[in-house]
């Protein structure tokens, strides 16, 4: 797809508005309908991630106009998910929307649908239909952040049952996938984890979490960590249990929220939950020791940048640099296997 034929796509999508914003980021170093589609479904991922919701359905219906039927598929799927993130208030089309998904969609999108069918099942309190949908999810996924959050919908369906040490051990069981999730997919599960060891009385450990938790670039969005956090602040440590009734559950967020490609793993072991302080210390040492200076994971790096944003020190100026080099490295074109099309 040469650069004119791009410009006419957007300039003749009805669909698109008037987005100036959206036309000069996605033009730049695009020249194939599947680099455009997978720009767009990068772009709708962020989003919603941060909960923008109007963006996630512009990317939508950007991508509903691609002349590739899997890219129409999944354009229609981030339309219903930005409608339904929200909540239409008329369950039965909700759940028509994600069921025309599952049988249109690539199968990494059906997953994703049928977490988002758990999510529409959990507003009408129908726990029975989320957790046969979380189930289905976790079968179908073909990547670990889905599978991650199909097997926190079935822990909040025990935790609503009431069986909270039954849905503490599935958590920490998980532990071990969910640190390979994307980030806020990894901070989503740790505040359920938070919310679970309230339950059953490990305020410290479910406080030292949810601290955490609050540390992350997403906390802003997403008020119910914030109110995890006050629930533990305010219970007495000889408590037993904290937080909302089992009616307004809030320790998963169901809608999906990754891209990912990665096969995730069949078996998985109980882990710790992360210890912020070691990980801190094991830093300092790393940097005070000789030799040469080694690769940082991905968990490290996360936590590290975690650090530099929420530390007192740290000048708003310098927090705007970092978030304006994170958007410029983050938009810039990836690297595909040409398959150019002609205009």
């Amino acid at each position: 797809m040469s650069k004119p034929t791009a410009a006419n796509f957007f300039i003749e999508s009805p669909s698109l508005g008037n987005s100036s914003e959206l036309y000069q980021v996605l033009l730049r170093g695009i020249d194939s309908y599947h680099q455009l589609g997978n720009r767009l479904i990068q772009l709708a991922e962020q989003s919603h991630a941060f909960r923008q919701f109007d963006r996630v359905r512009e990317y939508g219906q950007a991508l509903s106009s691609i002349p590739i039927k899997s890219y129409q598929a999944i354009g229609r799927y981030y339309i219903a998910l930005a409608t339904n993130s929200r909540g239409s208030g008329d369950l039965d089309k909700d759940r028509k929307q994600f069921e025309l998904i599952i049988d249109s969609a690539p199968d990494l999108y059906k997953a994703k649908a049928f977490l988002s069918l758990g999510a529409v099942s959990l507003r009408a309190r129908d726990y029975q239909s989320q957790v046969r949908y979380s189930v289905e999810s976790a079968k179908a996924s073909k990547d670990i952040s889905t599978t991650v959050r199909a097997h926190l919908g079935i822990a909040i369906y025990k935790s609503i049952e009431g069986f909270h040490k039954q849905s503490l051990n599935d958590l920490e069981n998980l532990y071990t996938l969910a640190r390979h999730s994307q980030p806020v997919v990894f901070f989503d599960y740790l505040n359920s984890l938070a919310v679970e060891l309230g339950k059953v009385g490990r305020i410290q450990e479910a406080r030292n979490v949810s601290r955490l938790v609050l540390a992350s670039p997403f906390a802003f969005a997403y008020p119910e960590w914030r109110e995890t956090a006050a629930d533990l602040k305010a219970v007495h440590r000889s408590s037993v249990v904290i937080g909302a009734s089992p009616d307004t559950p809030r320790n998963v967020l169901f809608m999906p929220v990754e891209h990912e490609h990665r096969q995730s793993s069949a078996m998985w072991s109980p882990a710790p939950v992360l210890d912020f302080q070691k990980w801190k210390a094991k830093m300092r040492k790393d940097k005070e020791g000789p030799g040469k200076k080694s690769r940082m994971t991905e968990k490290d790096m996360l936590v590290r940048l975690m650090e530099i944003f929420t530390n007192d020190e740290t000048t708003d100026e310098q927090r705007q640099k970092i978030w304006e080099a994170a958007e410029k490295i983050i938009t810039e074109p990836l690297p595909t296997e040409p398959d150019k099309l002609t205009s």
